[in-house]
């Protein structure tokens, strides 16, 4: 049965089988929660990579960053409306998904080359007071929102995994308001229809990414981190704004009102910080002086020296191309855990990408049933 299995596995008929599975929603191996032997302390014990030393989140000390000059971030169809807007609850967290043609995309900045949307989410904690996962300065916000890109240059999000600037998020600290904000009117309200986990449905007035994320896009700290939950890999550049988006109380209780994966409300979905270790953040200032800036090709900057004196610095592309060391990253486990895009729609794109594995026969479909027997009996 094993070397059947191995055999079968390397046939792109039992991974047409295994998508369709994953598609239905039969499939659940995402074993880590937040609490007790499944949580945070403990995902390291079955994903290595929760031990690395560029994890994320981080605090991000204010006073210890290195002012920058980095040209500016395009936002690539953010105010376009899309086709559909879906919202999952994934037992983890609630994401939204969009269909666009093209999808919303951004590139300049820190990041060096075009990277693609793929999906939205959320982070909170029981309290007004806590559930931000990254800090500003020891703060923590009410809630983070994540806007997850992956870089186009790679075939698919889970081929992105493999290289240390496979994703970019764009993280958005929210705090609380005595009002509402009418921008997440849609969103909370639509929340009721996903209080169970592993259910989703479809916005009746769609709104652009654009509405949903902050206004001042200029100023934010940025450093190269890891996905905050399992597998943990290191391979997203971080690029956190500094004015936060704000919601008021009844908003955000209702997205403490989810249910997890195990039927309780789900009251908090953060990661404790992590050791910043030999990482430097960079805090965009936003101060663009000439259009040539724009044209550049900006590499990773996780290796830019701290400057004593903490004056803005201009970063120089020779500069950073001499400094970057050679660095291994461990390899990503490519159960994405409801971090980046869903299974259905990442197969979808795979599918796309190679439309020829929609004509081979579905020879090993054994494989997906002991696949799927195996998962549940393990499933959180």
């Amino acid at each position: 049965m094993k070397n059947f299995c191995a055999n079968c596995w390397t046939n792109s008929a039992s991974i047409k089988i295994f998508a369709i599975l994953l598609v239905a929603g039969k499939i659940q191996c995402q074993d880590f929660g937040y609490d007790g032997d499944k949580g945070p302390t403990h995902w390291g014990e079955q994903y290595n990579t929760c031990y690395g030393k560029h994890q994320s989140p981080i605090n991000i000390d204010s006073l210890d960053v290195v002012p920058v000059n980095l040209p500016p971030l395009e936002f690539i169809g953010f105010d376009e409306k899309p086709a559909k807007s879906e919202i999952t609850n994934n037992g983890h967290t609630v994401m939204l998904e969009v269909d666009c043609d093209p999808q919303p995309a951004i590139t300049g900045g820190p990041l060096n080359g075009l990277y693609e949307f793929m999906q939205l989410h959320f982070h909170w904690g029981e309290n007004d007071t806590i559930g931000s996962e990254d800090l500003l300065d020891n703060h923590s916000f009410a809630m983070e929102l994540h806007v997850v890109m992956y870089k186009s240059f790679y075939r698919s999000s889970r081929e992105a995994l493999d290289h240390s600037d496979g994703l970019a998020v764009l993280a958005f600290f929210i705090e609380v308001s005595p009002t509402d904000n009418p921008a997440f009117d849609d969103f909370t309200r639509s929340l009721e229809k996903v209080t169970s986990p592993h259910t989703t449905t479809s916005f009746d007035k769609l709104q652009s990414l654009r509405q949903l994320i902050g206004e001042d896009l200029t100023q934010y700290y940025t450093y190269n981190g890891s996905l905050t939950t399992p597998p943990c890999s290191e391979v997203v550049v971080w690029i956190d704004f500094k004015e936060p988006i704000t919601l008021s109380h009844n908003q955000i209780e209702k997205f403490r009102a989810l249910e997890d994966t195990e039927g309780a409300k789900m009251t908090h979905n953060f990661r404790p910080i992590q050791p910043l270790g030999d990482r430097v953040v960079l805090f965009n200032t936003g101060e663009i002086e000439g259009n040539d800036l724009n044209r550049k090709k900006w590499a990773p900057y996780d290796v830019v020296q701290a400057h004593e004196d903490r004056t803005t610095v201009k970063v120089d592309q020779d500069d950073l191309e001499a400094n970057i060391p050679d660095r291994e990253y461990p390899e990503p486990n490519n159960d994405l855990a409801g971090v980046t895009e869903s299974p259905k729609r990442g197969f979808k794109r795979l599918f796309r990408k190679n439309s020829a594995w929609k004509h081979h026969a579905n020879s090993c479909l054994i494989v997906a049933i002991y696949l799927l027997v195996l998962c549940n009996s393990t499933r959180v």
